[in-house]
């Protein structure tokens, strides 16, 4: 009885091997002359995005590939009409999936962001108003946001002194979480790692298929890009790699782009639902978006 138990075992962890197998031939590692006479840029980029608004502020594309195939969602949010006195307002929460949060706060969008563990501990720097939540990596590369304060001399009816504005949001994108700028931005999310610098992709990454979620910054910091891949059934959406991400940042207007959790984490939302082809079922343990002001 003791020698079928230790044969079960043993077929059992064979077969567990077998399906991982099975997995990493999904998604094979590929170079990069390969990645790119199997997937030509034209074959997921567009020659034009067309962006269809949401709400003030906030437009979308989708894109779709059947003979890749390939499926991927875009959003472009203007973040001077972010912020007090502004059309949309920054929302964040920790300890929710993507859809929940979304649907919670009413999100006009909603995006998962820093990465965690298996027991939901965030990996890397996750700040809200100021407040450090989460400790920096200083490996990986984040992403800041703060509001934009104006001054203008003389105030109404006379009376000395300054008088501050505000113009939305601005947000940067810092490589290295250790960057001790990053201390002076309230709102900061961690992410992986960068794949758009200066407006030039970077290629030195495994160029493997995945789901992927990212965010990417106009170079005045004023326009946020959210890119989400699918790609948790090949079958219809095979993902993207990290340099193929970079290009698509690059063609939507993009200065400098970076990497959230992906994988099975990968999720946008739109109006408080899913645009996901399937149900995400890992629960993210944080998430970031923008609702409309009231």
């Amino acid at each position: 009885m003791q020698f079928l138990r230790k044969l079960f075992a043993c077929l059992s962890l064979s077969f567990v091997f077998l399906l991982v197998g099975c997995v990493s031939l999904a998604r094979p590692e590929l170079s990069a002359e390969e990645e790119s006479s199997l997937y030509p840029l034209v074959s997921y980029v567009p020659e034009v995005f067309e962006w269809k608004e949401v709400c003030p502020g906030v437009s979308r594309f989708d894109f779709e590939n059947t003979e890749i195939p390939l499926i991927y969602h875009a959003v472009k949010i203007d973040l001077s009409s972010a912020g007090p006195g502004g059309t949309l307002e920054l929302v964040c929460e920790l300890g929710q999936g993507t859809a929940k949060f979304a649907a919670h706060k009413e999100c006009a969008v909603a995006v998962n962001a820093t990465p965690f563990t298996g027991s939901g501990q965030l990996v890397g720097i996750h700040k809200v108003a100021g407040e450090l939540v989460s400790q920096p990596v200083a490996r990986y590369a984040a992403i800041g946001f703060r509001e934009e304060l104006s001054t203008e001399g003389g105030r109404a009816g006379g009376d000395s002194g300054d008088v501050r504005y505000r113009r939305g949001y601005t947000a940067r994108i810092f490589t290295s979480q250790a960057d001790v700028e990053l201390e002076e931005w309230p709102y900061a999310f961690g992410g992986f790692f960068v794949v758009l610098k200066n407006g030039e992709v970077r290629t030195e990454f495994i160029r493997r298929g995945d789901s992927r979620s990212g965010a990417g910054l106009s170079a005045d910091g004023r326009t946020l890009y959210l890119l989400v891949v699918e790609g948790e059934r090949p079958s219809q959406s095979r993902g993207l790699s990290y340099p193929q991400c970079g290009e698509i940042f690059r063609a939507m207007g993009c200065y400098d782009a970076l990497e959230f959790d992906g994988g099975s984490s990968a999720e946008l939302c739109i109006n408080g639902q899913s645009v996901m082809s399937y149900h995400v079922h890992h629960v993210q343990k944080n998430s970031f978006g923008f609702k409309l002001a009231k």
